[in-house]
Parts: structure tokens; C-alpha cells; sequence
């Protein structure tokens, strides 16, 4: 999974410096600006994972543009960079909960850290997600065939392997045992019919080794 972010700061050097380092952390820049009116803008625009403001900034500031950005959305993430920080500025922070503020001088190590566990679903997450993509697609190809032919394989699966259509994720080799018993030379067909429901996230790994387990 990509992270797209936006980063706001006045200093241009700055800016492209601090890209250039979430860049080579593999955080694609989507959006760049230089206040906090661009900041609101870009968010509202661009919709990223994550947004970096730097907190002092001319025309509207940082602090600005975050109490806008969660009026707009209470769940954006935004981090702020501070590089002095200020009574007031503690206090509004406080009031306004940014996702994390960082001091200047920033320390990258933390900021990827804490963007990827902000940004990045955990590992379960993010595996329960693959697993219901594609028995999504397993259940809509069988359905094709009608709702008999769906219930051949399913009972086939529980009573040969003991595994459920949502197991067949982590068992490919068992559904295509199943699909191949079941429906003989028209495998293929159905493997290309699969590939097909896949099509919107064949070029996800998972989905990419779900398919080479099935045509292996």
C-alpha cells in the first residue's frame, strides 16, 4: 500500500528537502504548498493519507490550516512541525490534537516510524482485507454459474478439505482440486473467469500468487 501526503511549509528549500527524505522512504509526495490556505486547499482537493504542516507560516499558518482540516474531516491525519515551540502554541495543540508533533530538528527515523503505524492498516488488517477481495471475486465467478454449481463447491470443500469458501485464500491448491473434480475441461474457462472479477487488483502480489497457485 502507497502513502500519499501533501506537505505544507513557506520555506521552498526546506520543502523539497523534506520530500526528497519521504521519498526515499517510499511516501509518495501527492501535493506540495507554502501556507495554509494552500493547505486546506491541497487536503480538500487531494484527499491524502497524511498531511505535514509546518506550524509558522505568512497569510494563514499551520495552526490554522489544522483546526480547518479537522473541522473538515476529525480523523485526518495531520502532523505538525514545530520548530519553537511557543506557550500559546502548546495550548493550541492541546486543544486541537494533532496525529503527532515533531521538533525541528526533525528526526526522520521517527516521523516514517510513526506515519507508517498511523497510515498503514496493521498486518491482519491488511490480510483480512486480501482474503474477502478475493473470495468476493471466488463467490461471484461460482454465481455466475448459478446458485447449484456455488453449492457444489462449497460442499466439496467442507467435505474434502473441511474448509470453507473463505479458507480458500490460504488453500488455493484445494479449490482448484474442487474446481477442477467439479467442472473437468472447463477449468480454464473459470480460471479466466476469476482472472477477470480479479482484474481491479490483479496487479496486487496477492492477487497476482492467488492466481499463479491456481493455474500452477
Amino acid at each position: 500500500m502507497t502513502i500519499r501526503a501533501v506537505v505544507v511549509d513557506d520555506d521552498k528549500e526546506t520543502l523539497h528537502l523534506f520530500c526528497d527524505l519521504l521519498t526515499s522512504h517510499k511516501i509518495k509526495i501527492v501535493g506540495k504548498g507554502y501556507n495554509g490556505q494552500e493547505a486546506i486547499f491541497l487536503y480538500q482537493k487531494l484527499k491524502p493519507d497524511v498531511i505535514f504542516l509546518d506550524d509558522s507560516m505568512p497569510v494563514y499558518s499551520g495552526i490554522d490550516a489544522l483546526q480547518k482540516i479537522k473541522e473538515l474531516n476529525p480523523n485526518a491525519i495531520v502532523f505538525m512541525i514545530v520548530e519553537k515551540m511557543k506557550l500559546n502554541t502548546e495550548l493550541t495543540l492541546n486543544r486541537l490534537h494533532p496525529s503527532a508533533v515533531f521538533h525541528e530538528p526533525i528526526d526522520i527515523d521517527e516521523i516514517i516510524q510513526k506515519t507508517h503505524l498511523l497510515c498503514l492498516p496493521a498486518k491482519d488488517e491488511l490480510e483480512n482485507m486480501q482474503k474477502t477481495m478475493i473470495t468476493l471475486s471466488l463467490k461471484n465467478t461460482l454465481l455466475e454459474l448459478g446458485n447449484d454449481e456455488l453449492e457444489k463447491v462449497i460442499m466439496m470443500l467442507h467435505k474434502d478439505y473441511n474448509i470453507s469458501l473463505d479458507d480458500c485464500y490460504d488453500n488455493p491448491d484445494a479449490l482448484k482440486q474442487v474446481l477442477q473434480t467439479l467442472f473437468g475441461e472447463s477449468y480454464d474457462d473459470i480460471l479466466n473467469s476469476i482472472k477477470e472479477s480479479l482484474k481491479e487488483i490483479s496487479t496486487k502480489q496477492y492477487a497476482k500468487n492467488f492466481i499463479d497457485d491456481l493455474n500452477s
